[in-house]
């Protein structure tokens, strides 16, 4: 699920250790074999299913503990709870209220529910012959075949680490054929003619059938608990880095029913293992569920919410989120540890959810990154010492459609994680063009990285519009220089200094991740319209393709530098060409270097290249290149909104209710209108006085090719100014 969820400042506080029974463990478990089960007893009115646990506490005293690494942390037995559902009553805010009212026709009918209600009496042929059996792990993804590319590349991955046993649960026939052809351990999964006739074949969360899937995959879950199998569950997007099951062996973690990942992007507070991050959303696209008898209950309560609801939004992770926050307490803690320990490897919290009746410990996000910690924040490189991601979700991007999942597939490659094209033509030496990264950036005064301090988000915003100036005019160039000599387009760095996310920034980054490095390495899909660049016409690799050891032959080695500028400024070039040349005047000047494998441009601002000397061809141009360059995006900064004195936010001077559109609480009108008001490109609303509107916009499109004048254009309009011929009609 790919929420990017505005985050608010509600917290559920840090966690008062309740007076409990404490059950001291001074080793860590390491386990072979299914976990001691737990007795659930009826101990009163408001405590029925109260879990009373009496597992693992002998795990001290059998073969699988591990060598000299005694740890010390206490269980907490579960605190008495008041049990209760979540729900949204007559005092809360409209919008909220709207939402939970907000119903779909797409609950499941009885037939459905009668096959989903099946269970396995089994061991499936395909699971056996993967070795799958009770007491076991195994990795676990799903798929339909429009999802086919990514399914693939998870395999990849997992192969890549040995990792064994992996399993794909198919979600329709075809997925299941190619699994079948690729070597791919895989079965059709019970249930899936739910999705049959479906609204789309490439489903996401918008779609219908999105829910429905849910469905299916928390069924295939029940079965292989009910086998004794513990699934280590990941979506078809995630790509694993390192073997995760030492990790969740040891320590805390070895004592949960349940781990999942989070949508949390705060690193600082993740790291120090606080309650901070557990207002957000918990992530169903990494999560391990262990055997138990607490989890089997949890996930059967978890099918029949998600099935039964007739909210348009309850989906499997709002349906999941929904039920680990019942209870009163919520999220009690299950584990005391040294304050001096707290967060570190072996130590990390695991929490009562579900009204107490599950133990559940949510991964680390520096590990099991999200895709803003690992794509966006970098987390990974600037903070090592957090130790090197196990997993990494492709959540919070923007790049994806109802025809494929650009914005995911994008981020992979520039990362150098998309496996499935290595045994294509997609890594066969080719010709390219590309642009130095020198040319594509700009060079500014000062300091290169961004702070916190109160008006480094004015400096950040200008930087950001400043080189998206260059850089959209430098890609629309290069594309275009592409198209005319015939090679494929490989795109420079590109470097942002604001974040994107549909929310309030702090210092130019969201909310939450105030201590993100800037500038950082732009996602693609954070600044282009990826299906636009589908549909250009012109073949392109990601930023980084070049420097990549899959590519075959000595193509990297092979290069000709091109000089745009005076010619007698060759300098080190192989080759200048004068400013305001034409697509014809480039394709001569390179004739005879068409056999090299690499052309690359020093530059391409404004006013180095003037198109096809075609205007026909130039608008065609323009009107195709534009459908990828125009990009809708605002910008909306703490700082100036507070300056503001904070309207529409529920606390602020006009004493209104809580505006959760972003732009209607910082600018007073609607998105869609302040988008029609505001300047592209340009800082314009947060340097007024008072200041009325705290967004900005972006972007601005490069000037049009239709409207550039080439240098050979301008010298014939010049001699003929000079000798009086410009006055002859």
């Amino acid at each position: 699920d790919d929420d990017d969820d505005e985050d608010e400042d509600d917290d559920f506080g840090d966690f008062a250790t309740p007076a409990t029974t404490m059950k001291t463990v001074t080793t860590p478990v390491m386990r072979d074999e299914p976990p001691p089960t737990t007795t659930t007893t009826t101990t009163g009115e408001g405590e029925k299913g109260r879990v009373e646990s009496n597992r693992r506490d002998d795990a001290a005293s059998t073969g699988s503990r591990p060598r000299d690494r005694g740890m010390d942390f206490a269980l907490l037995e579960p605190p008495a709870t008041t049990f209760a559902g979540l729900a949204i009553d007559d005092d809360e805010p409209k919008w909220m209220r709207q939402a939970w009212k907000d119903v779909s026709a797409d609950a499941l009918d009885d037939a459905a529910k009668m096959e989903l209600g099946k269970k396995m009496e089994h061991v499936p042929e395909e699971l056996r012959r993967v070795g799958a059996k009770a007491g076991g792990e195994m990795f676990v993804t799903f798929g339909t075949a429009s999802v086919k590319d990514f399914v693939f590349n998870w395999a990849a991955a997992a192969k890549k680490l040995s990792l064994e046993p992996i399993f794909v649960g198919a979600l329709d026939e075809e997925m299941h054929t190619l699994c079948v052809k690729a070597g791919i351990p895989s079965m059709l999964l019970t249930g899936r003619s739910v999705l049959d006739n479906r609204d789309q074949e490439f489903i996401t969360q918008k779609s219908k059938t999105f829910k429905k899937m849910g469905t299916v995959k928390t069924k295939f879950i029940q079965d292989l608990l009910e086998l004794g199998i513990a699934p280590i569950l990941s979506d078809a997007d995630v790509v694993w880095m390192r073997d995760p099951r030492e990790l969740f062996n040891n320590g805390t973690y070895a004592y949960a029913d349940v781990l999942i990942s989070s949508d949390c992007i705060d690193t600082v507070n993740d790291r120090a293992d606080n309650a901070n991050c557990r207002n957000v959303n918990f992530n169903t696209g990494i999560v391990h569920i262990r055997p138990t008898e607490p989890a089997k209950a949890f996930v059967e309560k978890w099918k029949q919410k998600v099935a039964t609801s007739e909210i348009a939004w309850m989906r499997d992770q709002p349906a999941l989120n929904l039920l680990v926050r019942e209870g009163s307490p919520a999220l009690a803690p299950a584990v005391a540890v040294p304050d001096d320990k707290r967060g570190l490897p072996g130590y990390r919290s695991i929490v009562f959810a579900a009204n107490s009746t599950i133990r559940m410990g949510v991964l680390p996000i520096a590990q099991f990154s999200n895709g803003h910690t690992f794509f966006v924040q970098e987390h990974h490189l600037y903070h090592p010492e957090d130790g090197e991601p196990y997993a990494v979700h492709t959540t919070y991007q923007y790049g994806d459609s109802a025809r494929y999942a650009y914005g995911k597939r994008q981020r992979l490659r520039q990362h150098g994680l998309w496996y499935a094209d290595d045994d294509t033509d997609y890594w066969k030496p080719k010709k390219y063009l590309t642009i130095s990264t020198k040319g594509s950036q700009m060079k500014f005064n000062g300091s290169r990285a961004i702070g916190m301090e109160n008006d480094a988000y004015l400096t950040a915003i200008t930087r950001h519009f400043e080189e998206d100036r260059l850089r959209r005019t430098t890609i629309r160039n290069g594309f275009a220089l592409a198209k005319a000599l015939g090679r494929i387009f490989v795109l420079p760095p590109a470097r942002c200094y604001c974040d994107k996310i549909w929310n309030t920034l702090a210092g130019c980054r969201a909310l939450g991740a105030e201590t993100a490095h800037l500038p950082y390495a732009c996602p693609m899909d954070h600044i282009y319209n990826l299906e636009g660049l589908h549909d250009l016409g012109v073949d392109f690799r990601e930023a980084g393709f070049l420097e990549d050891m899959r590519l075959k032959g000595n193509v990297r080695e092979d290069v000709i530098h091109v000089k745009i500028g005076a010619k007698d400024d060759k300098n080190m070039a192989d080759v200048v060409i004068e400013r305001g040349f034409s697509a014809s005047d480039a394709v001569e000047a390179l004739e005879s270097y068409n056999d090299h494998g690499v052309i690359m441009i020093d530059q391409l601002d404004e006013g180095s290249f003037c198109g096809f000397d075609d205007k026909q061809k130039d608008e065609a141009f323009d009107t195709a290149i534009n459908n990828a360059l125009n990009h809708d995006q605002y910008f909306c900064f703490n700082e100036a909104y507070n300056k503001q004195g904070r309207p529409r936010s529920g606390g602020g001077k006009d004493g209104k209710e809580y505006e959760p559109r972003v732009v209607e609480r910082h600018c007073g009108i609607a998105e869609g209108e302040q988008s029609r008001l505001a300047t592209r490109g340009v800082v314009t609303e947060v340097l007024k006085d008072p200041i009325t509107c705290s967004c900005e916009w972006a972007y601005k499109l490069p000037k049009a090719l239709a409207d550039t004048r080439c240098a050979a254009q301008s010298r014939d309009e010049d001699d003929r100014t000079r000798t009086g011929l410009g006055d002859i009609e």
